[in-house]
């Protein structure tokens, strides 16, 4: 990538939740996430992950209306120093890190919340090695795990089963609330599964208690494989990519995933997995680039960059 340019890949970020106690506990709307998030003073929203050699750590952070920016920052001791060099000279310099010093990357992130509390936010991820969209989600969720001590009676709800304690008040239970990305799907992979050659294609399902398979339990079964195929060969269709989400859909409940083997039209093996509910693959998710920037771009910010964030705001949906 070059120093005047960049990639943004499209998520969409809906709240799921979870308890010990009850199996289907209710979520809460995104919005209200953030809100939780925002209890959080901005020097404490941070995470140690490595045994504390990576710190994940936010920036900046602006609201306005329902558009949230916000700028994560990744400091890694482990990091080599960087080495710089010019060759047909014969020189070469290291930038020697301090002890306590780490090399630090960040990230632009752009949430467009939805006006209907029920459906997922569109979120915008600036791309960098080391710092994607599962590294902003464990950020996230620590977040919202300290926001908790915060705000303890947004994380309990009411016992489904209406009954009280002994002082007549609702009984209630505790809940864990989690931040899920879904990447958009890119063209790309519908290009290239209509005009590439599958392989084959398994649906899977995970077992939630394993099955004995011999008599002592040693061996159980861990998951179910239905193994399918395209008659590619006998009768060739154009659009494979809309056939196979019909079934996948129609499949949903049995089986949560789906792997795709195929020949991309270049002639390059893939392996794809998808999940069934909405046909994303983490290896195709939608991305744009942003180019034409007049300055070098850093590697490292501390405060927004206008210039990025501008042009990460241009490919927000219109609101209606």
């Amino acid at each position: 990538m070059k120093k005047t340019e960049r990639l943004v890949f499209f998520y969409d970020l809906a709240i799921v939740a979870e308890s010990r106690t009850f199996k289907a506990p209710k979520p809460i709307s995104v919005r209200k996430a953030f809100e939780l998030m925002e209890l959080v003073p901005i020097e404490q929203r941070i995470k140690e992950m490595s045994k504390g050699r990576e710190q994940l750590y936010v920036s900046d952070w602006k609201r306005d209306g329902d558009i949230i920016s916000i700028l994560v920052n990744k400091s890694d001791k482990g990091m080599s120093d960087p080495v710089f060099t010019i060759p047909k000279e014969k020189k070469r310099r290291t930038a020697e890190k301090q002890e306590k010093e780490g090399q630090d990357f960040s990230v632009h992130i752009v949430v467009q919340l939805s006006q209907n509390e029920l459906d997922p936010a569109l979120v915008l991820i600036e791309y960098c090695t080391g710092l994607g969209m599962f590294v902003v989600q464990r950020l996230f969720n620590q977040i919202l795990h300290d926001a908790k001590g915060l705000s303890p009676q947004d994380f309990e709800q009411n016992h489904p089963d209406g009954s009280v304690d002994d002082a007549g008040k609702p009984k209630k239970y505790n809940v864990v609330f989690k931040c899920q990305f879904d990447g958009h799907i890119s063209d790309d992979l519908k290009y290239d599964l209509d005009n590439g050659k599958i392989q084959s294609i398994e649906l899977i399902t995970e077992k939630e208690k394993y099955t004995n398979i011999d008599e002592d339990g040693y061996i159980q079964e861990k998951c179910k494989t239905l193994v399918l195929t395209l008659k590619d060969e006998d009768k060739p269709v154009k659009d494979k990519f809309n056939r196979m989400k019909k079934v996948f859909t129609n499949k949903k409940d049995d089986y949560s995933r789906a792997r795709i083997k195929f020949k991309t039209p270049t002639g390059v093996d893939r392996t794809v997995e998808m999940d069934t509910d909405d046909a994303s693959a983490q290896g195709y998710v939608k991305k744009e680039k942003l180019d034409d920037f007049d300055f070098d771009l850093k590697s490292s910010y501390d405060k927004f960059c206008d210039a990025i964030l501008g042009k990460m705001k241009e490919l927000l949906v219109p609101e209606a």
